[in-house]
């Protein structure tokens, strides 16, 4: 859809008006584990393309942009207090009681992973009763799969794992036969295991289902959420219309999920 320089001229103008407690040089902290390419390391050149659109609409704005690390859970839970301002790579279903932006940030599709010599295969009716799945503590992949999660958390059906490298470590698992399968963002799962020099010996055993949206969240919190979260919907709207967001994305070789 086309839109005119009226209109954004109009978007630009609306979250120009800050409210009273926000500085106009305002620093923004960004909370999230580690998910390349949506987010990887601070002080790379490639700290992830969400990173690289917080940074760009921000700085347009006269804000900073504070990004660090943690473990998925503890991410979420600092956020949720108000210690940090927002979360990258969220779900709605992650944090409901977060405040999420009009426009998404991505799209995302999990899918399984197993070993290349396993003969398992997802059918789409959630068959891994008969497997040892892992999983990372805090996420959430799809309402009838975190059913079966929660159910099954204390047996030997699901392994939970938690920390900054919890993909890593189930990566491992997998290779040890500690787990038969992990789910995963293909993209993510594709660059870790190319990283690890694994990508000819784990294989995709099947999509979970159709692709969710992904968000930066902000801190139910916080005063300033509104705010951030308004200009982080207009302003990927402004990436969009200037070929900006093009170019981040091409960065990390993905397309725009519109």
């Amino acid at each position: 859809m086309k839109i005119s320089k009226y209109l954004l001229y109009c978007l630009y103008s609306l979250v120009l008006i800050l409210p009273a407690n926000i500085s106009h040089s305002s620093t923004v902290s960004i909370l999230s584990d580690q998910w390349y390419p949506i987010n990887g390391e601070p002080s790379s050149s490639h700290p992830g393309y969400m990173i690289e659109i917080a940074h760009s609409i921000l700085k347009k704005h006269g804000h900073k942009l504070d990004y660090r690390l943690a473990p998925w859970k503890r991410s979420l839970s600092e956020v949720r207090q108000g210690n940090a301002d927002c979360i990258v790579g969220a779900y709605k279903s992650d944090a409901p009681d977060f405040i999420f932006p009009a426009q998404a940030w991505g799209k995302a599709e999990f899918k399984f992973y197993v070993p290349v010599n396993s003969t398992w295969q997802y059918n789409g009716s959630l068959g891994v009763d008969d497997i040892s799945l892992g999983v990372i503590s805090g996420y959430t992949y799809s309402p009838e799969l975190d059913r079966y999660i929660s159910k099954n958390r204390l047996s030997s059906k699901v392994q939970l794992t938690t920390g900054e490298d919890a993909l890593e470590l189930n990566i491992r698992k997998l290779m040890a036969t500690r787990i038969d399968a992990i789910v995963s963002f293909e993209p993510v799962m594709k660059d870790k295991l190319g990283k690890m020099n694994l990508s000819e010996q784990i294989k995709s055993a099947g999509a979970l289902e159709p692709a969710q949206l992904m968000y930066i969240a902000c801190s139910p919190k916080k005063a300033s959420s509104q705010y951030y979260s308004e200009l982080f919907s207009t302003g990927i709207v402004v990436l969009r219309k200037s070929g900006e967001l093009l170019r981040i994305l091409k960065k990390y070789g993905l397309k725009d999920w519109q």
